[in-house]
């Protein structure tokens, strides 16, 4: 059974269109690793931050668990100076993984058609005067496969960078919202 799938999948030879696929399959395992941490680790962030907001509306203090917190006890007044920086300081955090996901989305494809590519011209430099559809359609068909690899990379990728992104901006609005809620105070 491996044999026969082996021998299915023996046309994908070319060093150059495996390291290709190598390249894109590494990308695509860090592509959902930090997806997953990062999604669950803002979704924890913003459920903290929105109780905090929550309390600060219904007049109570702000939230210890909150981002802003630190920066309210570190000065007796509220310095709207110090606040922005602590939210910015927090907006850098946040926004860990973003670019590598958008760096991935945008240059997977590129890869996987740079390995196809290639794979066309080595094909075409083996074939000499002997040309016919049963040599051309394995080295085309490998060609194929490392440019259907990069697609597959950069879907999830910009899919992944949209859904956090978005949830960036949820949590950069509720602390810009506890600022103001501080500030007016």
């Amino acid at each position: 059974m491996l044999q026969e799938i082996l021998s299915k999948y023996q046309y994908i030879a070319n060093p150059l269109t495996l390291s290709v696929i190598g390249w894109l399959l590494i990308y695509l395992f860090f592509v959902f690793f930090i997806f997953f941490y990062r999604f669950f680790s803002l979704s924890g962030w913003i459920s903290k931050e929105s109780s905090s907001l929550s309390s600060m509306l219904m007049g109570n203090i702000l939230s210890t668990s909150s981002a802003l917190h630190s920066c309210k006890e570190r000065s007796e007044k509220i310095d709207k100076y110090a606040i922005d920086a602590c939210i910015e300081a927090s907006k850098q955090k946040a926004k860990k993984g973003l670019t590598f996901l958008a760096i991935v989305s945008s240059t997977s494809p590129f890869i996987g058609l740079f390995g196809t590519v290639v794979s066309i011209l080595v094909a075409f430099s083996h074939m000499g005067n002997n040309t016919s559809l049963a040599l051309v359609a394995p080295a085309i068909s490998e060609a194929l496969v490392a440019t259907a690899i990069g697609i597959l990379v950069a879907v999830p990728a910009y899919s992944f960078h949209q859904i956090l992104a978005s949830k960036f901006d949820d949590l950069v609005s509720i602390l810009k919202m506890e600022r103001d809620i501080l500030l007016n105070d």
